[in-house]
């Protein structure tokens, strides 16, 4: 259970790239987990809209592909895959969600985006460990 969990900070952070402590809590009996992500979504908008000054069309297009992205992930940690296989997986995940954010975000903001992302993963993955 305690995995479990673990996995689910790193994907929220991983997709949110917050810097605040947000858990997305999954069971069995909750009846719309995707909708908790989708709020955690919006946080992470929020954050980069502020972070790196995004057009409207901007804010719309991330909010879609972090959503997409963090319901893909979600699924995936929640699945049978061995925990190797997982984290596979989920690299890729990340590799094709900074891709498709290169589409939305001008070089600038891409390049800012990256730095930011990869140092919070960084700080999160750390927390972990200890």
């Amino acid at each position: 259970m305690k995995m479990k969990r673990n996995y689910q900070l790193i994907i929220v952070f991983t997709v949110a790239f917050l810097t605040t402590a947000v858990a997305v809590s999954q069971n069995m009996t909750q009846q719309d987990p995707d909708k908790e992500l989708k709020e955690v979504a919006r946080e992470a908008v929020d954050f980069w809209e502020k972070e790196l000054v995004l057009s409207p069309k901007q804010v719309d297009l991330m909010e879609k592909k972090i959503i997409e992205f963090a319901i893909k992930k979600n699924r995936l940690i929640q699945s049978k895959m061995r925990e190797e296989a997982k984290n596979e997986r989920l690299a890729e995940l990340q590799q094709l969600e900074y891709r498709d954010m290169r589409d939305i975000l001008t070089e600038p903001q891409y390049e800012k985006y990256l730095k930011i992302s990869k140092q919070r993963i960084q700080e999160q993955k750390h927390k972990h460990r200890k």
